[in-house]
């Protein structure tokens, strides 16, 4: 029979061993905290994403048709509207901000939820506007809401408050037969709700740079009727 010879591992081999075990594990790990690293990346994504719609289910209203990079800043909207089922008016209500003027039934109605959603605000609506033809307020179918001193950049809350009520007409819009807004240099259009907050160009008509010019003092709205 053939002798048996006890096979050990010499110090060399145990050492390049451990070595090789080493490496894989560090490698293992890196890999691991790569994979945490994309997974929190997306989770973050999904969270800043959602926030618009959580903000907007949690004050009660219906999530954006639609949202894009120009969704705008996420901000705590004032309770929902009711509806305006009324139709098509014309310019035959009283106008609400005292210029005068007159309104139509959904601008008015329109004038009268955001007050009770927000509190008072001042605003302008019937204007004859000589200088813009293609206004609605002559129409009784715009409004401005002012939010610091009219001229003026605003700032900390009346900037928030502004984005508050910009924010609640867009996503209302369907309710308050809205058809534009504009605010902060930015102009949301229902039958391009996909587009999101655009630059707004001031139509060759106004300055977009000037605080009044770019609606930056002030939220515009028009209505559809």
């Amino acid at each position: 029979m053939g002798s048996r010879r006890a096979w050990r591992t010499s110090p060399t081999r145990r050492t390049t061993a451990h070595r090789t075990t080493a490496r894989r594990t560090t490698a293992h790990r890196r890999a691991v905290r790569r994979r945490v690293l994309v997974m929190r990346a997306v989770v973050l994504a999904l969270l800043v994403v959602g926030g618009v719609s959580a903000v907007n289910a949690v004050a009660g209203g219906p999530p954006p048709k639609a949202l894009s990079a120009n969704v705008g800043p996420v901000v705590e909207l004032p309770a929902p509207p009711q509806a305006w089922t009324g139709g098509r008016t014309g310019c035959t209500v009283p106008d609400p901000s005292g210029t005068g003027g007159c309104v139509t039934g959904a601008t008015a109605w329109l004038v009268d939820q955001l007050g009770s959603a927000v509190g008072a605000v001042p605003v302008t609506c019937w204007s004859e506007h000589a200088w813009n033809p293609a206004s609605d307020h002559p129409d009784g179918r715009g409004c401005d809401f002012f939010f610091g001193a009219a001229g003026e950049f605003p700032a900390g809350d009346d900037l928030v408050r502004g984005w508050a009520v910009a924010q609640w007409l867009r996503v209302h819009a369907e309710a308050l037969d809205v058809d534009y807004v504009i605010w902060q240099g930015r102009i949301w259009q229902a039958d391009r709700a996909e587009a999101g907050w655009t630059r707004y160009t001031g139509g060759g008509v106004y300055d977009p740079e000037d605080a009044t010019g770019g609606h930056h003092d002030h939220v515009h709205v028009s209505l559809r009727g």
